[in-house]
């Protein structure tokens, strides 16, 4: 691979030029992306609980359901399926009778699950609750996905597993519950890899503490564990269902291989749980499920509303082009009044007549120039939205930019890394700083869009790769300094997307497919879809997640580096 063609890929590829992306008609189906009718949804362990939470809003959205629990009274109609899935020929009658009543599956929810209290290492019978776990936890979702893997290829159906922050975040007390919720996050990973390519996703969802029995007592229980919570309140099972139906919908379809946290923050808090001595209290009280607690009936009903941006204003970065316009042209769709922002006023003012074409009640987008890596840009550009609006609810900090390469021999490496500094990290700080007094009145929230280069390492990003990486530990940051007040903080982190209608040579595409799991390259509006669901209530209870929306391509860049390697060498 010589120095020429890794200029074409990386910025032909991966950066905005000329706008390409979906039809305008696929915009218009993320209005419907809720509607499951037809659907066939078997989610395990849902007699109670999250699994509960998660079966109930399938069935709210039109799909038929399977219901599976390991007591016959709590499970109800549509179909009930008694089943111990630590047995291989329950676990079997499972996918049995929902083929034969339904006569396929389009959604598995590995969801059952169980925990025990704290684990040592030293405990007598710490291997007896080794294998119990791991027999559910673990070896179930293996033998499940096994199971059902024939039926999803025939529908290009999804895999959604709940695993737990607990197997991303190491705690004291989670010596099996941890490295097996651990292990079900690489499992998703593999078979992302292994099942994109045949048009089948693979996901997995993260819950934090999750309240699930109806009262927790003492009261210092619910105290201890919100004050640990950014968000300062326990999540519900409907905030889990809610990410659930987003995986499963096609608003996620080119998201697989993903890790969606929904723990209002808890992960980046759990050092403090570790020192803590109320731990086996939360552990039993708090995060196991017993006797199902949620929302209210009709929290579940406003979900098919929840992409109803009407009366909201929306600030996006960088959109005059790129995955920002794409952004920008769906929020205008959903009905919110936005900004459109970039550097010539001509790419500006043509964004804004498409979305005030798409916009239902063909509201004027707010227009601004700006350089946003000048002061006096940044604040102008907030100045004229209150001006205009009154308020800001949503900020999208998505202005960016990439160089063909970044090495560290090349005599221009600090005026590149100085160029891309300047928008990629400091105008997202500047941007934010002076928006957040207007989110903090609105309990708005930000996204910023990141990358998968600043979680896995490429070759050639010796400036883009640690500044994206920067952006992600930023927004966990800012979750944890802004979600106590009401505003939440996430981040996208896209792969290669194609942003210029046309790409030559014909290796670039190929290539660069090649790599990604999903066997296609990612378009504006499959970012798009995800910043609108962390911007809506469906993700009210996330912040501080990074939402991978990548075809899985961030699992497969040691190929890339392998290919670039010669190149790198040869300098």
């Amino acid at each position: 691979m010589d120095l020429q063609l890794v200029s074409i890929l990386l910025l032909a590829v991966l950066s905005a030029i000329v706008s390409a992306d979906f039809p305008v008609d696929d915009y218009k189906l993320v209005t419907k992306s809720r509607d499951f009718t037809g659907k066939v949804v078997v989610v395990t362990g849902s007699s109670s609980g999250i699994g509960e939470g998660i079966v109930r809003l399938f069935s709210l959205l039109g799909a038929n359901v399977t219901v599976n629990g390991l007591k016959a009274e709590g499970v109800h109609k549509p179909l009930e399926v008694t089943a111990d899935l630590t047995k291989s020929s329950d676990l079997k009658r499972v996918i049995d009778e929902t083929v034969k009543t339904y006569g396929k599956l389009d959604v598995l929810v590995n969801n059952a699950g169980i925990r025990t209290t704290p684990t040592q290492i030293t405990h007598s019978n710490l291997m007896a609750d080794w294998d119990r776990l791991y027999a559910l936890d673990l070896r179930a979702v293996l033998e499940m996905t096994h199971e059902a893997a024939p039926h999803l290829l025939k529908t290009n159906g999804t895999v959604i597993n709940i695993s737990a922050m607990g197997g991303i975040a190491p705690a004291t007390f989670n010596l099996i519950y941890g490295p097996l919720k651990s292990a079900v996050n690489m499992l998703t990973r593999v078979l992302a890899l292994q099942l994109g390519p045949m048009g089948v996703r693979v996901n997995t969802v993260n819950p934090g503490a999750t309240q699930v029995t109806e009262k927790l007592d003492p009261p210092v229980i619910w105290e201890k564990t919100r004050s640990f919570v950014p968000m300062k309140r326990l999540g519900q099972p409907l905030d889990v269902a809610k990410a659930v139906v987003f995986l499963a919908s096609t608003d996620a379809q080119y998201i697989t291989g993903a890790n969606l946290v929904v723990d209002g923050g808890l992960v980046y808090n759990v050092g403090a749980m570790n020192e803590i001595q109320l731990v086996s209290i939360l552990l039993l009280a708090v995060l196991s499920a017993i006797v199902s607690a949620d929302f209210p009936v009709d929290d579940y009903k406003l979900v098919p509303k929840s992409r109803d941006f009407t009366g909201k204003v929306v600030v996006v970065t960088g959109s005059s082009s790129g995955i920002g316009e794409g952004i920008v042209r769906l929020f205008s769709l959903l009905g919110a009044n936005v900004t459109v922002n970039g550097l010539k006023a001509e790419g500006v003012h043509k964004v804004a007549l498409e979305c005030q074409q798409l916009s239902p009640y063909k509201l004027k987008p707010l227009e601004v120039t700006a350089d946003l890596t000048k002061t006096a840009d940044v604040k102008r550009l907030i100045d004229e939205v209150i001006k205009t609006y009154g308020k800001i609810d949503v900020l999208v900090n998505n202005a960016g930019l990439r160089s063909v390469s970044t090495l560290i021999t090349q005599s221009n490496l600090m005026s590149e890394w100085d160029r891309l500094y300047a928008i990629d990290l400091r105008a997202v700080v500047e941007v934010t700083h002076e928006a957040v007094p207007h989110l903090l009145k609105s309990n708005g929230t930000i996204i910023n869009t990141a990358s998968m280069g600043g979680k896995a390492a490429m070759i050639t990003e010796l400036a883009y790769g640690p500044l994206k990486a920067a952006v992600d530990m930023l927004t966990r940051v800012l979750a944890l300094q802004l979600g106590p007040s009401g505003v939440r903080v996430n981040a996208v982190n896209p792969g290669a997307t194609q942003v210029q209608e046309k790409l030559d040579p014909p290796v670039v595409w190929e290539k660069t497919r090649s790599f990604t799991p999903l066997k296609r390259i990612g378009q504006p509006l499959d970012v798009a879809k995800a910043v609108a669901f962390l911007a809506s209530s469906d993700a009210q209870f996330m912040t501080g997640a990074n939402l991978f929306v990548d075809g899985g391509l961030v699992h497969n860049m040691g190929a890339m580096n392998t290919m670039f390697g010669d190149m790198v060498v040869e300098y």
